[in-house]
């Protein structure tokens, strides 16, 4: 829009400087022909607004290609963006899942560790040993879930 106002201005001003310059001269020629070189004038001053106004709408398509061309860029720049965003989410969600599949592996390891030890020793009663089983099953099951979301999401990335 600025290149548009400023060519427009800059068109102005030459036209207005054309008469300006063509005023000051003086002639010393008859009415007859003053008339004719005031026709000649006013022809050549509609030829050179033509002109001046072709330049402005060439101008003014330029303008918009630019605007049009910026406007893609910033666009697909955008969309760019958004898809390295959804990238970064969904190798995040995936170190996600890796360090909670392997938060449970070592509960279960830890569980297991402490059943043995306490049977050892005999602490451990029938009612106890089936909770620690039941929590192991629970922890496979999610295991085993969050397994599949990670096979899924490696699939997606």
């Amino acid at each position: 829009m600025k290149l548009i106002k400023i060519i427009t201005l800059l068109a102005f001003g030459f036209y207005c400087q054309g008469y300006s310059a063509q005023d000051t001269k003086k002639s010393s020629m008859p009415a007859e022909n003053t008339e004719q070189l005031e026709q000649i004038k006013i022809v050549s001053d509609s030829q050179e607004a033509k002109e001046i106004h072709k330049r402005i709408q060439k101008a003014k398509r330029e303008a918009k290609k630019l605007e049009r061309a910026q406007k893609k860029a910033e666009k697909s720049q955008k969309k760019a963006e958004n898809e390295l965003k959804k990238m970064e989410k969904l190798a995040s969600e995936i170190e996600s899942i890796r360090r909670s599949i392997a938060r449970d592996e070592k509960k279960i390891d830890r569980i297991l560790k402490k059943m043995k030890k306490d049977e050892k020793k005999g602490k451990l009663s029938p009612m106890d040993m089936e909770k620690l089983d039941h929590k192991i099953d629970k922890l496979q099951e999610r295991i085993v879930r969050d397994k599949q979301k990670l096979e899924e999401l490696e699939i997606n990335q």
